[in-house]
């Protein structure tokens, strides 16, 4: 039984983080179906895939392309870094007050426990504190996600 040698794979190119300027005249691969082919649209500043039909616009610098639609809530946003379509993530204050909201939830519950546990005469009050934390994390959580729409 004779072992072969191990696969080679082509080696990828590496993901590069910097952004290139985005030049209308050129055909770029669609971001969204990665099929297609994006072009120009005539007497616009707007690029069209060939296939899935999306349209983006490209930003006033020229470095980053906008998703543009109606049924999608949030703006996706693209920059090209001469060989793919990378999206750019924003850090959101709304992500991180979630992030927060979720943390003292978890604070409160333990803490919660703990002192019915230490306290068994007062289960009652704290369980009544419990529920009242949990509700206004519930109405917290419910109006960030409610203000984040655009």
């Amino acid at each position: 039984m004779a072992f072969s040698s191990p696969r080679k794979f082509p080696r990828q190119k590496p993901v590069l983080r910097v952004a290139q300027a985005i030049e209308p005249t050129k055909t770029y691969p669609c971001p969204c179906c990665h099929q297609g082919q994006l072009r120009l649209i005539t007497l616009t500043e707007a690029l069209g895939c060939s296939r899935c039909q999306h349209i983006f616009a490209i930003t006033p610098d020229q470095l980053h392309i906008e998703q543009l639609a109606v049924s999608y809530p949030y703006r996706k946003i693209w920059f090209w870094n001469g060989y793919q379509w990378v999206l750019r993530r924003e850090n959101t204050p709304q992500g991180s007050a979630l992030l927060g909201l979720t943390l003292s939830l978890g604070v409160v519950l333990v803490v919660g426990f703990i002192g019915a546990l230490l306290f068994p005469t007062q289960t009652q009050l704290l369980s009544w504190f419990i529920i009242l934390c949990l509700l206004l994390t519930l109405l917290m959580v419910t109006a960030i996600l409610l203000l984040r729409r655009p």
